[in-house]
């Protein structure tokens, strides 16, 4: 009974699977309205002009030079050689006086403060007008 509803509503199944019926979709009078149609442009037309849109669009990244290399390390180094002082005399100062861990702490933060300042004093130095970019 649906399947006679159906079949009012919308017409004989336009594809039968199994049973190698093509049905309506492939019928002569539908290829024949496609025949005069355009064929697509293949694949290879289509990856050159999308390949010639991407190299127009593309900004160029520009590539790191060793300066700026140098400036990083520098930084780094910096930074970490005034943690390693501070840090090594919190702890000599701890164990002369015994006073773990406080020194420790004073001397990790007076490293880092004195990192930092280092840091400040290259940029600067740096970023004068004789600095190359």
């Amino acid at each position: 009974m649906l399947d006679a509803a159906l079949r009012r509503l919308y017409g004989p199944p336009r594809f039968q699977g199994a049973r190698g019926s093509r049905g309506r979709l492939f019928s002569g009078k539908l290829m024949a309205k496609n025949a005069g149609k355009q064929k697509p442009p293949s694949l290879d037309e289509f990856s050159d002009r999308l390949d010639a849109m991407r190299v127009e669009h593309e900004p160029e990244v520009p590539k790191p030079s060793g300066a700026a290399w140098g400036r990083a390390m520098r930084v780094s180094s910096d930074l970490l050689a005034g943690l390693f002082v501070g840090t090594l005399l919190g702890i000599l100062l701890d164990r002369w006086l015994e006073t773990q861990p406080w020194f420790l702490f004073a001397g990790i933060g007076l490293g880092f403060a004195a990192g930092l300042r280092n840091i400040a004093r290259s940029m600067n130095n740096d970023s004068g007008p004789s600095s190359e970019v």
